[in-house]
């Protein structure tokens, strides 16, 4: 009889493999484990690279404080500077920095040094002594006074003559914190509003016997604007206005059929110099300026007439005659030539600058139906002067945009006269002392050979 054979290895073989299966798993499960978890692992390489990048956007909220804070001040000092990290929301308080090293302990937990080298060890004022290690001149004891600071807000600027930098833009602040951007040459007026929603009027400061001396100019803000009760919102737009003032934004749509804010017209009237660069502007100065009065003819000793000339240069400044009697062109033409070779422009009222300033009007002058009011005045008067005894036209320091004399803008109209077959592509704003149907909000066209009594203009500044 054949027996059976069994072969008894074949468990045993069974059990050493599987045991070594467990065994090798094991290693490669530690080594994952390592690298997840070790000194160099995945976790913690993931983890430093987070707060390498925390850290790095701190550091550049850090150095546009810095930035800020030299635009703001003439001779930024380390206080200023640590005001606008706070402003930053990197740190909460000025004992997060060490004022001798410069090392910044932000609210995230993070050390940040090498920022502040430039306002840490400088000298103190007035008891001979260096703050954090700075250095005196002369080789004795005596401090170098700083340079003084520019104005920090309209207020200090008042009290400190107005006057501000005639080389660079200056940024100051009111009293509620909306910012103001200075052009050069300018200084705050003696008799401007301490805060934006009042009218912040600048005046031109140009040395010598410059004819745009003593112009002067209202800062329209955009954007979000505080005040007493809070805040509100101004946006730069072209608008239309209901009976009770209330605007409807049009943006570049055509407006009653007619009325385009073009960056080019074919039918020879003059645009905006750059309608966009003018819009890239605000957005990124937060406002820009227009004419505190009509424009003024500054060589005009009496009344101007139909045979005045209309290359004289303009001013803008009260109880000057009116720089009427002229042509949409020629009114671009002066305005430009007013401001040549600066850090700004100057240029023709734009219906973007136009129609936002009665926004800003209405929402804080008390007047919500300014855009809707019309005839202010009776009777042709100078610059900023109601001759009649009627009630001045001036809202938020801006005289002038509902009465006295129709204002030409680079705005372009399609209007064809049907009868005369004459294209009428120039536009006119506001009202006229002539007629009583004409409110501040109003659009009228006229030809490119317009000039009359009742056609003035006004100048725009922007950054």
């Amino acid at each position: 009889m054949e027996k059976k054979i069994t072969n008894n290895n074949n468990k045993g073989i069974t059990m050493v493999a599987l045991v070594m299966t467990i065994i090798i798993l094991l290693i490669l499960a530690g080594v994952t484990l390592a690298g997840l978890t070790g000194e160099k692992g995945l976790i913690k390489e993931a983890r430093t690279a987070k707060e390498l990048a925390e850290k790095a956007a701190l550091e550049e909220q850090v150095e546009l404080a810095i930035i800020k804070a030299e635009q703001k001040h003439r001779n930024p000092g380390i206080d200023d500077v640590i005001q606008e990290i706070i402003n930053n929301k990197v740190i909460s308080n000025a004992d997060q920095v060490n004022k001798e090293t410069g090392a910044i302990r932000t609210d995230a937990g993070y050390e940040i040094t090498g920022k502040l080298d430039d306002y840490v060890g400088k000298v103190s004022v007035g008891d001979g002594n260096t703050t954090g290690g700075g250095n005196t001149t002369g080789g004795g004891d005596t401090p170098t006074p700083p340079t003084p600071s520019k104005p920090l807000t309209v207020e200090d600027a008042k009290t400190n003559g107005g006057v501000l930098d005639n080389t660079n833009p200056t940024t100051i602040t009111d009293k509620y914190e909306n910012e103001v951007v200075i052009p050069e040459g300018f200084k705050i007026a003696s008799d401007s509003g301490t805060d934006v929603t009042q009218g912040i009027v600048i005046e031109d400061v140009s040395a010598g016997n410059a004819t745009t001396k003593g112009s002067q100019f209202v800062w329209i803000p955009v954007g979000k604007v505080n005040h007493a009760d809070g805040s509100k919102t101004i946006e730069l737009n072209r608008y239309i206005f209901a009976s009770n003032g209330t605007p409807t934004k049009q943006g570049a749509n055509t407006i009653n059929d007619y009325y385009q804010e073009l960056a080019t017209s074919t039918k020879g009237n003059v645009t905006a110099i750059k309608i966009e660069a003018f819009k890239t502007s605000v957005t990124n100065n937060g406002g820009y300026y227009i004419g505190r009065y009509e424009a003024g003819d500054a060589n005009a000793t009496a009344n101007r007439t139909s045979s005045s000339n209309q290359s004289n240069p303009m001013v803008c400044k009260e109880d000057k005659y009116v720089y009427n009697y002229i042509t949409q062109i020629k009114a671009a033409t002066v305005s430009r030539e007013m401001y040549v070779n600066k850090k700004f422009t100057s240029d023709l009222i734009n219906s973007y600058a136009w129609d936002t300033a009665i926004v800003f009007i209405q929402e804080f002058s008390g007047d919500v139906d300014y855009a809707m009011q019309s005839r202010l005045q009776r009777t042709l008067a100078k610059t900023g002067k109601a001759t009649d005894g009627s009630n001045k036209d001036v809202r938020c320091n801006i005289y002038d945009m509902a009465g006295n004399c129709w204002e030409w803008t680079t705005e372009t109209s399609t209007y064809t006269n049907t009868s005369t077959g004459a294209s009428c592509p120039c536009v006119h704003r506001g009202g006229y002392y002539g007629y009583s149907t004409y409110s501040a909000s109003h659009r009228g066209y006229g030809q490119t050979t317009n000039s009359r009594d009742d056609n003035t203009f006004r100048p725009l500044l922007y950054l």
